[in-house]
């Protein structure tokens, strides 16, 4: 099925929901839909991608690993983005374990069992480092 894509109003949050079988096109295309929503956009954006209800092959996933530790705009890698993770269920784990790894991104994700879960958490951030901003005066 793929992806679906909300980016919230006023806010600096991309939702992506993942539903059924990923093959790497739909990660593909996923990416190049979060280009375009979040073209100019300043950092930092949080991307939260729910995937209790996807799964792939493990082939995919490390196709999916080498397109979004490219560093290319939307990517995962992308340096503007911070993403977080919806989704405890084995696919999941696996899928975080190969982009972890430091031939992909080695970066780390905050992962959650609920979309409500990661939401509270992107908006503390994003008050954190406004008020950060604030009080060093940028």
């Amino acid at each position: 099925m793929g992806f679906t894509l909300q980016l919230l109003p006023d806010e600096p949050i991309l939702i992506t929901v993942a539903k059924g079988h990923l093959v790497v096109e739909d990660f593909a295309g996923m990416f190049a839909e979060s280009r375009k929503l979040l073209a100019g956009m300043p950092a930092p954006i949080y991307r939260i991608s729910d995937f209790r209800e996807a799964s792939s092959s493990f082939m995919e996933l490390i196709r999916m690993a080498q397109i979004a530790s490219r560093g290319d705009e939307g990517t995962t890698s992308d340096p503007r983005i911070k993403a977080i993770l919806v989704g405890m269920n084995q696919w999941v784990n696996l899928a975080r374990t190969i982009v972890e790894q430091p031939q992909y991104s080695a970066m780390r994700f905050p992962t959650f069992q609920t979309l409500d879960e990661a939401l509270a958490y992107a908006r503390a951030a994003l008050a954190t480092n406004s008020s950060k901003n604030v009080s060093s005066g940028v």
